[in-house]
């Protein structure tokens, strides 16, 4: 008989085991919060993978966000990255919403310096393979 092995140093499971710790729930309890088999919540520690349906299920039940339960390097309850976490409490001390707004404005203007340059780039880019 082939023996299975967890997937321990998995993103995923290493979210599953942590929600398990937390939350004190159990994988029987995982599946009946998916509305899968228990088999089916084994499998996910065996290939180290959850189905999106059921993570979906699963995120919105414990309330943790999505991002984090599939292993992304995000927040657990807000599901932003460190930096973004950093940026929304620069933003939110801003004392007006006149303040917001520039900021706002400023990061727009930026990205569309940075898509007017991709574009030149790729054009001219184009355009020097076309000649040649």
């Amino acid at each position: 008989m082939k023996e299975k092995t967890h997937q321990i140093d998995h993103p995923q499971v290493k979210r599953l085991n942590e929600i398990i710790e937390q939350k004190g729930i159990s994988k029987s309890d995982m599946a009946r919060i998916c509305g899968v088999s228990a088999q089916s919540v084994n499998n996910w520690f065996v290939r180290g993978t959850i189905g999106k349906s059921s993570a979906i299920k699963l995120a919105d039940a414990l309330g943790v966000s999505l991002a984090w339960l599939l292993g992304q390097d995000v927040d657990e309850d807000a599901g932003l990255k460190p930096l973004e976490l950093q940026m929304l409490e620069l933003f939110r001390r801003l004392p007006t919403d006149d303040e917001r707004k520039r900021i706002i404005m400023v990061a727009e203007m930026r990205l569309q310096e940075i898509d007017d340059y991709v574009e030149k780039y790729l054009r001219g880019r184009y355009v020097k393979k076309v000649e040649d």
